[in-house]
């Protein structure tokens, strides 16, 4: 039986105890013209070095997807079709919801590697990306980020029948760690649990904003143990949420499929 892809995480340096990272305030302005000032870290967090680098996890999942989802993700075509149950899906999540919903992206293999380093996951975390489509960034927590455990929910039953196949090619390969959890769900992410929940992914850029308020409500009532969400939009700017328990750590980029170069990524720290 294959190796397993290792997943062990080298921690830097700690800081003393006690020590803040440095910070800067940056000021910004809503849709409504309400200025604030956000303080954030200087620079983006590095706190963790994974020994499976960007091109070691490329190298370990791409070969359990199909050769028609290698080639999408090379030509950077992520527009498969979908079922119209699963467009239906996607019109009864919300009543401003559309189709347009499911359009779909994903992190590259560099940019789930920075987004692990920037929420200092760990293996004391339970990373939950919402809306994970083919899977691979929860595969790759799951391998490279040394999380407890990676749950990806989705609500398309296509792309969760081809995330699935791909677990079950690295399963037969050997190239899972059964010391720890990898879950990958098709259902509606309003219906989960999220009790433990420590860090939380929502790629939103397509979805409209009632939807995104639901979801929010949903893990501020079942994420008790949440320090971290993570969105690809300001809330505030994008949606017009100001949500009292959140509270902006981060404005960084990361590499999307659509802008591997870096797509702006908004931390929120939980405050409740």
């Amino acid at each position: 039986m294959p190796a397993l892809a290792t997943a062990v995480v080298a921690l830097a340096p700690r800081a003393p105890r006690g020590a803040r990272p440095p910070r800067t305030t940056k000021t910004i302005t809503s849709r409504d013209g309400v200025w604030c000032e956000v303080s954030q870290l200087a620079e983006p967090p590095a706190r963790l070095r994974f020994s499976m680098d960007a091109d070691a996890a490329r190298a370990v999942i791409e070969p359990a997807f199909d050769e028609d989802s290698r080639q999408r993700c090379m030509s950077g075509d992520f527009t498969p079709a979908l079922s119209a149950e699963d467009i239906a899906a996607a019109r009864a999540m919300s009543p401003g919801q559309t189709e347009f919903a499911l359009t779909y992206g994903e992190l590259t293999y560099e940019g789930c590697t920075r987004l692990g380093e920037i929420l200092a996951m760990g293996p004391d975390d339970v990373f939950y990306d919402l809306g994970s489509g083919l899977g691979r960034a929860t595969i790759q927590a799951h391998l490279q980020w040394g999380v407890k455990r990676a749950v990806g929910v989705e609500l398309s039953a296509e792309r969760s029948a081809q995330a699935r196949r791909a677990v079950e090619r690295l399963e037969q390969n050997g190239q899972l760690d059964h010391s720890r959890r990898l879950d990958l769900v098709c259902a509606n992410l309003l219906d989960g649990g999220y009790q433990e929940a420590t860090a939380v992914y929502l790629c939103c850029c397509c979805w409209d904003s009632t939807f995104v308020a639901q979801a929010l409500e949903v893990l501020e009532k079942r994420a008790v143990n949440l320090r971290q969400i993570v969105t690809i939009e300001p809330l505030d700017r994008k949606f017009g949420l100001r949500p009292a328990w959140l509270t902006l750590k981060l404005e960084t980029r990361v590499g999307q499929t659509w802008a591997p170069e870096g797509y702006p990524c908004y931390v929120y720290e939980v405050t409740r």
